[in-house]
């Protein structure tokens, strides 16, 4: 579908967010007309949008990606021959950009973030699409240009093209609170890869199965990320324990090992030192992961593009400081040291976030049920001894208490705080100068707080006067 076909079509926009308007916004430009359906009342009062019993007499409905495909009057619409699209959707089948795609549970948004600055420091024409970027469709007429994009599971559940450079990250089950199932999750994640021919490529974190999994869909040539242990580096052979090989059958990639926090570069088997590790700013092993990443797809874009140096890659990194709410350092007040991941809304994330750090802790955790194993969370928890103390918040508050005393957690446990005040007076209680106070939620923000923005703001709105007290 172009835009050519959308003319004289009677169009729908389903749900008026902020993807909503993007599509209102793209629409207008090009004079087609369009009505705005929204499940939200209030949403309806303020901008005349219609209710979703009324989309049937539309032949183009454009979702957006908070609206699950299962919606019962979707369901009903496609039976009645109406197409249904979405912003990524009609993008990827119309730009003539490169578009560099990446998903993960975690990782996303700071890999995207870092690929676009190397690509921007290297002197091409970049743009940054998703979450902090631009909205794609106002993309849609560069065509000269390489679109970097963060693509999540609900963006991703209808597509069928995939991206020019696909990048899976770390996948494990999340969104179960949106998805049916982790198979849907899954699923809805393999769009990336699953629609590549074989000018395209894959850059697989090949230390997870399931992106291993998606990794494998689709014919564009594979590049493994993966990490190692120091004594597996320099073997004669070393790719024998290399799940990427006997899995993904591929020999080319990036590892980093775990201990000396090098980096390889592996072409056909053959490895070679690419950086250490050591001098890049950006916390956690999670992070170096995310940076082996970026490595990797800067490199692929360097066989067309020679000005993606290594030089300016090594540079980009170095200088590259994360993103607002994904382990931010919000600065040391009294001795303690505070970190925001607030974005973190999985129990794979807040265990990535503690593993950053050897100091001792006190964790923030909690939310929203969104029906994770907290039971498994609880009993990781247990095992990193950097953690001193737990502040449980939010409705699995409770759940983590019991599975974290069920599983003889040695620290300290506090419950009941209401706001981030009550929080900050729990903090205060065992914080000590060379502490780290760590905002690992593990889920999401609702009820307590407006979202994650809100959650991370307040929380270095506290750390803040901390500083004072």
């Amino acid at each position: 579908m172009n835009i050519t076909d959308l003319q004289g079509k009677k169009i729908g926009i389903l749900g008026f967010g902020i993807e909503g308007q993007a599509v209102a916004a793209f629409l207008t430009k090009y004079g087609l007309s369009f009505e705005v359906y929204d499940q939200d009342p209030d949403v309806r009062a303020k901008t005349n949008a219609k209710d979703f019993s009324e989309i049937f007499d539309r032949e183009v409905l454009f979702r957006s990606p908070g609206i699950k495909l299962s919606e019962p009057s979707l369901l009903q619409a496609q039976e009645k021959g109406i197409v249904l699209t979405s912003q990524l959707k009609f993008f990827l089948q119309n730009t003539k950009a490169k578009i560099i795609g990446i998903t993960g549970s975690k990782g996303k948004g700071t890999t995207a973030k870092l690929v676009y600055e190397i690509l921007k420091n290297s002197g091409l024409k970049v743009f940054l699409g998703g979450n902090f970027g631009s909205e794609v469709l106002s993309l849609i007429s560069e065509d000269d240009a390489y679109i970097v994009l963060e693509l999540s599971s609900f963006q991703l559940a209808d597509v069928d093209v995939s991206p020019h450079i696909a990048v899976v990250l770390m996948i494990v089950p999340e969104h179960l609170d949106y998805h049916k199932d982790p198979k849907e999750y899954f699923e809805a994640k393999s769009s990336i890869t699953k629609y590549q021919n074989k000018s395209d490529f894959a850059v697989v974190n090949s230390d997870y199965e399931q992106s291993m999994i998606i990794g494998k869909l689709g014919s564009g040539k594979k590049y493994f990320v993966q990490t190692l242990k120091e004594e597996s580096v320099g073997k004669a052979d070393p790719f024998k324990i290399y799940k990427a090989e006997e899995f993904l059958k591929i020999k080319d990639g990036i590892f980093a090992e775990e201990l000396e926090k090098h980096i390889y570069l592996v072409n056909d088997s053959e490895t070679q030192f690419f950086a250490d590790a050591k001098e890049f700013s950006l916390p956690g092993f999670h992070n170096l992961q995310n940076v082996c990443a970026a490595i990797m797809v800067s490199k692929i874009v360097s066989k067309d593009e020679p000005g993606v140096t290594d030089q300016v890659i090594l540079e980009s990194i170095r200088e590259y400081k994360g993103l607002e709410h994904r382990l931010e350092d919000v600065g040391t007040f009294n001795g303690v040291q505070f970190f925001d991941d607030s974005f973190g809304t999985t129990p794979e994330s807040a265990l990535a976030a503690i593993k950053a750090f050897s100091k001792p802790e006190i964790v923030i955790i909690g939310g929203v049920n969104k029906g994770a194993d907290y039971e498994s969370f609880a009993y990781e928890l247990t095992k990193l001894k950097q953690i001193k103390g737990v502040v449980l918040i939010g409705q699995i508050s409770e759940i983590l208490e019991q599975a974290l005393l069920k599983n003889a957690f040695v620290g300290k446990i506090f419950t009941g705080a209401k706001n981030m005040y009550e929080i900050f007076d729990q903090v205060k209680e065992i914080a000590l100068e060379g502490d780290i106070v760590l905002l690992a939620p593990a889920t999401s923000s609702f009820g307590m707080f407006k979202d994650y923005k809100d959650r991370g703001n307040q929380f270095k709105e506290a750390a803040r006067k901390y500083g004072n007290s």
